[in-house]
């Protein structure tokens, strides 16, 4: 790996584990050698709402990390984990041509209102608006059968991103 640092952005709704997705993330890179900045934004976390975490990884011997903010400037980012679809689309801006795009199979129709049929009902054939290097897979379905339970998706996601970019970083466990 050549790159000094791996920008992460972790979006979702509320209830998805992404709060404690990052500070489970935090200790594994830790362990691993890594540092780990990040920021949890939550607007109405308990409804459905908004969630995400700016994430910035670094290896250990990086210097002036100390120095670094944990916010990622649009553009730069090298990977967006989607855990909701709407809420991926809501980020694109973060991204940039070669940005990896992480996507579970969940969807939240529409986002925050079942009732409205107004707006584009599948999010999924906007992806395929994008030429970014992509994985897209039910998670959901891989954290129950790994974990056992489905709070893991976002774990199961980093761990996918962790073996794609060949970071020296091992699996993050249960």
């Amino acid at each position: 790996m050549s790159k000094p640092e791996i920008q992460i952005l972790l979006c979702g709704v509320g209830g998805q584990g992404i709060n404690g997705t990052t500070r489970r993330l935090h200790e594994h890179c830790l362990s691993q050698g890594w540092h780990c900045l990040s920021a949890v934004y939550k607007g109405g976390a308990q409804r459905l709402g908004s969630v995400k975490a700016e994430i910035r990884l670094f290896p250990l011997e990086t210097s002036e990390v100390e120095h670094k903010s944990s916010q990622i400037m649009p553009g730069t980012l090298d990977v967006l984990l989607v855990l909701e679809q709407w809420e991926g689309l809501r980020n694109i801006p973060m991204c940039n041509k070669n940005t990896l795009l992480v996507i579970d199979d969940y969807v939240e129709f529409p986002p925050g209102n079942r009732n409205s049929l107004q707006i584009q009902k599948d999010p999924k054939s906007l992806w395929e608006l994008y030429s970014n290097p992509i994985i897209q897979a039910d998670f959901k379905q891989q954290s129950v059968q790994q974990y056992g339970n489905a709070k893991y998706t976002a774990t199961c996601m980093l761990n996918a991103i962790f073996a794609r970019l060949e970071l020296p970083i091992k699996s993050i466990e249960k």
